[in-house]
């Protein structure tokens, strides 16, 4: 007898249709969340304020961004890009790992204040929700990934690195 795999026991007790609905409600949602924080900072909005007070280990490495545009557009553009990534279902897996990577880094600028309650914070959950995604071929369920997946006859590593 075969033994089952932990994501094979996982398959086989999901309410698929449930499962796959509420992962994609949550790329949705967390999606529409970066998408008008980006927006909202589009206007005037510079980092100098959070890196200047930066806490923890990397502090000085930080505060050494404060008043840097390049800092201040990626991290507008991020936000907007990683959005509407996520909305459209459209390169999932890249927008995933840019939105663990700068939850991580928003966890880190800040890093003593964010462990006064625990370890662990929204941005860490936040970066494990990407994660999820990141792993997972979320942009095929309701996205425009599998719509372009499926155009490609033999999935290169690229393709699959973008599209899942």
């Amino acid at each position: 007898m075969k033994a089952l795999t932990a994501f094979k026991n996982f398959s086989t007790s999901t309410q698929q249709g449930w499962f796959s609905t509420s992962l994609v409600l949550l790329r949705v949602v967390i999606g529409v969340q970066f998408l008008m924080a980006g927006i909202v900072k589009v206007n005037d909005w510079s980092a100098a304020g959070n890196l200047e007070t930066a806490t923890g280990p990397l502090a000085s490495w930080f505060q050494g961004m404060e008043g840097s545009i390049v800092v201040d557009q990626l991290n507008i553009w991020g936000l907007t890009f990683i959005g509407v990534a996520l909305i459209l279902g459209l390169l999932v897996r890249p927008a995933s790992f840019f939105g663990a990577v700068l939850m991580i880094l928003y966890y880190l600028a800040h890093f003593e204040q964010n462990i006064e309650s625990g370890f662990i914070e929204y941005h860490i959950i936040y970066a494990l929700i990407f994660i999820l995604f990141l792993a997972g071929g979320i942009g095929h369920v309701f996205g425009l990934d599998g719509i372009i997946s499926r155009h490609f006859r033999r999935k290169k590593f690229i393709v699959k690195m973008l599209f899942g």
